[in-house]
């Protein structure tokens, strides 16, 4: 308990006081959803849209009011790891050893921290198994309403909230004595009540043309590449770190093994196993067929870590063979995790060395000059605020009641958080004939279209963010372009803005064909 009050004060803190990140495009898109609240989003449930709106209704439309919600999850996602550890193994010295351990994964510390919908997705995934641990280790009958309740509102955070159902089946076909309950009511009650969470995501899909279901189709992907499984199996890799991820593997091979057979706690590991390498596979396997997000799996180490830490506890016992080699590793993982920490909260601080990790990097054989963008994944995070002034200055140059546009919906919705009284922005690039981006949330709001027929923009002046297109250029009676808004942290640049003020829009027609989802 101290451990999590002293992380969450410290995350408290950053927010408030050290954080330079501001939110992220995903971050203020889910927050402008939450202005307009629906029974479902075009690539989303409504789940996270309704807790951002309940914490900025308390403590108002700021950055650190939007991403409170991801760390009251983080704390209860922790508070079930202690129970089910507790529950599985009966000890709390190992429930503290798993805590430590996942803080060796600075990323899951990340994660703590900015608000998308993978907090509150967590969160039910760790729920969820836990309630699914009293079923099959005290038979609990209530525990199979709360578990469809749980996986109903998970699927309301994430769609894949349902691949938990196949780690879950998967313990069933392994475990005998979990089998006596496929002769009861209970599983269908449960399965039955899921289901029910999903009519407000088929009611609004069904009055938007199905435009969910065609996103997801093409998020998973469709072909076959064969070097997209090294990519995803070298990110997990990278984002565990080496000893980490060795710790993992091993523990896992124990868990299938003979001598495996012989351990007290054996029906505790399958279960363990079954709930957390069903959703890797599940994601491996997808990534055969497309490009797939490093953070997919990642509930599947909420209970391989658990496992891990057990695997642990007795390879570091003092006949154990090896003791060695596991200690090692992890001290290495705290070395890393001690390195790597800071660098979490501010990836600045490795600007410095730039110069040096272009010298290495030229002598392995790369020709271009490595830019700070490279090697700091937050640095989209950064300048938003800077933009936001900007686009307040330029608002002042164009007649009253000029709007703003985003190239991209994340640009759109980061100019809607940081522009001068959050205004409505709107999305372009869905109406672009070459090149178009994808549709997205604003592509469903009447009020954000773009389209002639939305007479209220007609003839108004607007900023634009992005590259300007042609038909873009056309759809004004003129554009200029302003001066890039250049961003700049320890003297590197990290984002470059280009901002058009346009005047007297005559409106935009979106492609009948080439518009992706």
């Amino acid at each position: 308990m101290l451990l999590l009050l002293w992380g969450a004060w410290g995350h408290l803190n950053y927010l408030h006081h050290d954080c330079p990140l501001d939110l992220a495009g995903d971050e203020a898109q889910y927050w402008d959803w939450s202005r307009q609240l629906e029974i479902s989003y075009y690539s989303k449930g409504p789940l996270v849209a309704y807790i951002i709106r309940a914490s900025t209704a308390m403590f108002g439309n700021s950055m650190p009011a939007v991403r409170y919600p991801a760390l009251l999850l983080a704390i209860g996602t922790a508070i079930c790891s202690y129970w089910l550890i507790v529950k599985l193994f009966a000890s709390d010295r190992l429930a503290l050893g798993a805590a430590l351990l996942s803080h060796c994964v600075p990323v899951f510390i990340a994660g703590s921290i900015l608000m998308t919908i993978d907090p509150p997705f967590f969160f039910c995934w760790a729920l969820a198994t836990c309630f699914a641990a009293k079923i099959f280790f005290d038979r609990s009958r209530w525990a199979w309403i709360a578990l469809g309740v749980i996986l109903g509102i998970g699927f309301l955070a994430k769609y894949g909230m349902f691949l938990w159902l196949v780690g879950f089946a998967a313990f069933f076909l392994w475990d005998r004595d979990s089998r006596r309950w496929l002769r009861t009511i209970w599983p269908w009650v449960m399965i039955l009540i899921a289901l029910a969470f999903t009519t407000p995501v088929v009611i609004w899909n069904a009055r938007h043309g199905w435009s969910s279901l065609y996103h997801v189709q093409h998020q998973t992907g469709t072909g076959f590449a064969i070097n997209n499984p090294f990519e995803f199996l070298g990110g997990q890799v990278a984002i565990l770190g080496l000893p980490i991820a060795i710790i993992m593997t091993a523990a896992v091979w124990y868990a299938f093994g003979r001598s495996a057979n012989a351990d007290p706690n054996r029906r505790a590991m399958r279960y363990l196993v079954a709930i957390g390498l069903s959703i890797f596979a599940i994601v491996f396997a997808d990534s055969f067929r497309s490009k797939v997000q490093p953070n997919w799996p990642a509930p599947a180490y909420f209970t391989l870590m658990i496992l891990s830490a057990y695997f642990l506890s007795f390879r570091l016992g003092n006949r154990a063979h090896w003791k060695w080699w596991w200690r090692g590793n992890l001290i290495a993982a705290a070395i890393g995790a001690l390195v790597m920490m800071p660098l979490v909260h501010d990836m600045s601080a490795l600007y410095p060395y730039l110069p040096t990790i272009d010298k290495v990097m030229s002598k392995l054989g790369r020709k271009k000059p490595m830019t700070a963008r490279q090697i700091d994944p937050t640095a989209k995070l950064r300048g938003w605020q800077e933009l936001g002034q900007r686009i307040g200055l330029e608002l002042r140059t164009l007649n009253p009641g000029a709007f703003l546009m985003g190239e991209d919906y994340q640009t759109t919705a980061e100019l809607a958080f940081y522009s001068p009284g959050q205004p409505k922005t709107y999305y372009a690039s869905s109406y672009f004939e070459v090149s178009p981006g994808r549709l997205c949330q604003y592509d469903m709001w009447p009020d954000r279209s773009l389209d002639p027929k939305n007479t209220a923009l007609l003839g108004k002046d607007a900023i634009y963010v992005g590259y300007m297109r042609k038909q873009l250029a056309a759809a004004f009676d003129s554009v200029e372009a302003q001066p890039d808004e250049v961003i700049m942290r320890r003297g590197y640049e990290v984002q470059r803005f280009l901002i058009w003020r346009c005047r007297g829009f005559k409106g935009l027609t979106r492609p009948t064909t080439g518009t992706m989802y």
